[in-house]
């Protein structure tokens, strides 16, 4: 039986896969209590029992977003965030050159240390 974390990678066409598998990667190579979680459709990275960033895309678009929750929060002096919202920012990965393997893991410890905070 399929479990829902590979039906979402199975449910993604081949580039888009091969995005977020790395996307992956990189991000539970941070720490080992980073769990994934299927949430609201998306694959959801969890520390402490605290979102910290999503993956997703929709079929509509060609690319993927990898988005963190406390996105406002962290430290971005290239600009490379986007949105609006109150809190959650993402960067769109149109091919493997957008992976900033160095970026994201900063952006992950960040986040891990945001949440600790606010347990604290």
């Amino acid at each position: 039986m399929e479990s829902v974390i590979e039906s979402f990678f199975a449910a993604l066409p081949g580039q888009k896969r091969a995005r977020a598998l790395r996307l992956r990667d990189i991000i539970i190579e941070v720490h080992p209590k980073i769990v994934e979680r299927i949430k609201w459709g998306n694959l959801t990275f969890v520390y402490n029992e605290n979102n910290i960033a999503s993956v997703y895309s929709f079929e509509t678009i060609s690319y993927i977003n990898l988005a963190f929750f406390k996105g406002t929060l962290l430290p971005d002096p290239k600009r490379l965030l986007e949105g609006t919202g109150k809190g959650m920012r993402h960067i769109k990965i149109h091919s493997e050159k957008d992976i900033n393997k160095k970026q994201i893991i900063s952006w992950i410890k960040e986040a891990i240390k945001l949440n600790a905070k606010d347990k604290g």
